[in-house]
């Protein structure tokens, strides 16, 4: 598990706030050192934050391998599941943070159960790794409920990729943030620390495999021209066009709002980034009302 962890933060594209990056490189160092920083119980952390007393018919539960069937179907009739998408987003679960795989099988749990009307993603995160949304993309898209994107706090770069699937998006606070939108890596080059150590690599490929990791290594030596056109640009093309097509009243006129510049909500409202700003029942009025709407739909095609 800890070398799935190292693997997925030094060498996945980065869908993060770069101002996050220094405590997760904390981490890291810790981490290569054998240490392994004091942290809270992570499922008492997310039991403090009192999610179920902020959304009234709240479905809150966390990841556990224990279920005996559909944990969502134990909740009330017209239930909201509540989904947190807090910290920094990776794939899989670490004992300091959930992985955003179980967090799209919570998203998947809460679709299939007929206690469940829709799902509330309560965000705040500075993004992360461009493995981590793949399953969040994959359940939101494949969901036949509503759902609402509810920013607490900053939804940045992988959190905004992800709740972008979602029916609204929505913010607790005109000064929440919301945006960058982008990608990028951060390479370690170590190579003076070693040298100091009196240690030298030397990288031989054959000539049937020329191009492997032409692109790192050149970058390492000041040329990222082809790590730029065949790695970052393409996701970050990819990115733009996800954004464009989920928030198709995007003001595009706007300079930096898919090329990574931040906004506060009240600015991400004026310019169609996100759809408004409300408090927690405000966010599950929103989603009843969607869920209200759905079935109206549904019951006039019955007729």
């Amino acid at each position: 598990m800890l070398e799935l962890l190292l693997n997925e933060i030094l060498l996945s594209k980065l869908l993060m706030h770069p101002s996050s990056f220094g405590s997760l490189e904390t981490l890291v160092q810790k981490l290569v050192k054998g240490e392994k920083p004091p942290q809270q119980d992570i499922k008492t952390f997310f039991t403090t934050l009192g999610i179920e007393n902020k959304i009234r018919n709240s479905a809150f539960i966390l990841p556990d391998e224990n279920y005996s069937g559909n944990p969502f179907d134990n909740f009330e009739e017209n239930s909201i599941a509540v989904i947190p998408v807090i910290g920094t987003m990776l794939k899989y679960d670490s004992w300091w943070n959930y992985g955003m795989d179980s967090m799209a099988n919570l998203i998947r749990l809460a679709d299939s159960s007929s206690k469940i009307i829709g799902t509330i993603l309560l965000a705040n995160t500075p993004g992360g790794t461009s493995q981590s949304v793949i399953q969040l993309e994959d359940a939101l898209r494949n969901r036949t409920k509503p759902s609402i994107g509810l920013i607490d706090g900053m939804c940045c770069s992988g959190g905004i990729y992800a709740l972008s699937f979602c029916d609204r998006i929505l913010a607790t606070n005109p000064m929440c943030i919301a945006g960058n939108i982008g990608v990028y890596i951060q390479i370690v080059d170590d190579d003076k620390m070693y040298e100091n150590y009196g240690i030298k690599f030397i990288i031989v490929t054959p000539p049937e495999s020329k191009f492997k990791n032409l692109a790192y290594r050149q970058a390492k030596e000041g040329d990222d021209k082809m790590l730029v056109q065949e790695d970052l640009s393409p996701y970050a093309i990819h990115f733009q066009n996800l954004i464009k097509d989920n928030r198709p009243k995007l003001d595009l006129s706007i300079e930096g709002i898919i090329q990574g510049k931040d906004f506060y909500a009240a600015d991400a409202v004026t310019y169609g980034l996100i759809d408004g700003i409300t408090n927690f029942e405000g966010a599950a009025q929103a989603l009843q009302s969607l869920h209200d709407e759905k079935q109206s739909i549904y019951s006039s095609f019955k007729k």
